[in-house]
């Protein structure tokens, strides 16, 4: 490929867009020292791409020099908004994403059974909200696989929803993104966590009515040539089951380390319209504490063949298990680091999500739109 002087340019204004992105405020020097562009270069580039309304000056801090206080940059916030939807087996919570890769939620509806019915509902949430608001983007977070350059969703295993086009069912005048729910949630938690500013190998994993694992390798997101890297829910744990799982294979590790796991071993009737109620209400239960000790085993029974095969130095927990407290995860942790290899357990760090008030999912659509408008810089 050849590099004219243009093209330079805008890779290099993509390249300090992307920087204040992970690590605003920040001054020009510090962008001058990660990029390795000249000052002047920086001072240049950041006015034009100030001037375009993408970023701002926020004030001061520290001394560069003696007399002298470094300017900070910023995000526009509110230069480019995004309708984010968090598909859920039974229940979509949408919101709307800031530049800054914040998000304010907006509400939830009834997840449809058939896509054409859930489309025709974004649809009207973008139009409502576009009244409002201007729009750049729509943002789904979706509980499957999801083909991101044909608008496809490859397979949703838990909504039986098998090679939906959404180009095809949803026509809107912005462009409309798509990517598996973890590896959002591990986007989210590469752009606003602290202690990954120097992780390149992570493992996010999310337990709801499914189960699903985002890979970071290298500081990226892995999806793999298909788009199916990380679906780790699916991969056998007991090669003699007779449990059939949605993704038709058997004995898959979803079946032992999905909520819906630990809601038919209790066995008893539980309040609640859905799973994740029904679960909501089982975490309540004195009776079920030895059924959640054995639902941690179980997850932890993947979590050592993700880090036996991938290493790496942190995994995080995520979805619905993560108000179940220090003792659920002590219990993941001691198991991990009994039988995993032990080169691979010296550093690693187990916790659960940074993201209690708001899914994981949901900010890493407003990030996915975020780093695709960055793309478009000229």
């Amino acid at each position: 490929m050849k590099y004219n002087s243009p093209r330079i340019k805008i890779l290099n204004k993509k390249s300090i867009l992307k920087v204040i992105h992970e690590n605003h405020p920040i001054s020009r020097s510090d962008i001058s020292e990660i990029t390795g562009l000249t000052p002047s270069s920086v001072t240049r580039l950041t006015k034009e791409l100030i001037d375009e309304g993408y970023i701002r000056e926020i004030g001061t801090m520290g001394k560069n020099s003696p007399g002298r206080r470094r300017i900070l940059l910023d995000l526009r916030k509110n230069a480019f908004l995004s309708i984010v939807f968090d598909i859920g087996v039974n229940i979509t919570t949408y919101g709307i994403g800031f530049f800054d890769g914040e998000v304010e939620p907006r509400g939830t509806f009834n997840t449809p059974k058939e896509p054409v019915e859930f489309f025709k509902i974004v649809k009207e949430i973008y139009e409502r909200i576009s009244g409002e608001y201007r729009i750049s983007r729509i943002s789904l977070s979706v509980p499957g696989m999801v083909d991101m350059e044909e608008k496809k969703i490859l397979l949703a295993p838990n909504l039986e929803w098998e090679n939906v086009s959404i180009k095809e069912l949803l026509k809107v005048d912005v462009p409309v993104l798509a990517d598996n729910e973890a590896n959002l949630s591990m986007l989210a938690e590469k752009y606003h966590s602290e202690d990954l500013r120097n992780v390149k190998e992570a493992v996010f994993i999310i337990i709801r009515e499914g189960v699903g694992t985002g890979l970071m390798i290298d500081g990226k997101i892995f999806r793999g040539p298909s788009f199916t890297a990380g679906e780790a829910g699916h991969m056998t744990v007991n090669m003699y089951s007779d449990r059939q799982c949605h993704c038709s294979n058997w004995g898959c590790w979803e079946l032992v380390s999905s909520i819906n796991w630990a809601i038919e071993q209790y066995g008893k009737e539980l309040p609640g319209k859905n799973a994740i109620e029904k679960f909501q209400a089982l975490k309540q239960r004195n009776d079920a504490k030895r059924i959640l000790m054995k639902f941690a085993e179980n997850i932890a029974v993947g979590i050592v063949n993700l880090v036996n095969i991938l290493n790496p130095e942190l995994v995080i927990l995520g979805g619905e298990v993560v108000d179940l407290g220090e003792n659920f995860l002590d219990i993941v942790k001691d198991f991990v680091h009994q039988r995993a290899l032990k080169a691979a357990v010296r550093d690693l760090k187990i916790r659960t999500t940074e993201f209690r008030n708001i899914s994981s999912n949901l900010v890493g659509a407003a990030v996915l739109a975020v780093e695709d408008i960055i793309e478009e810089v000229k």
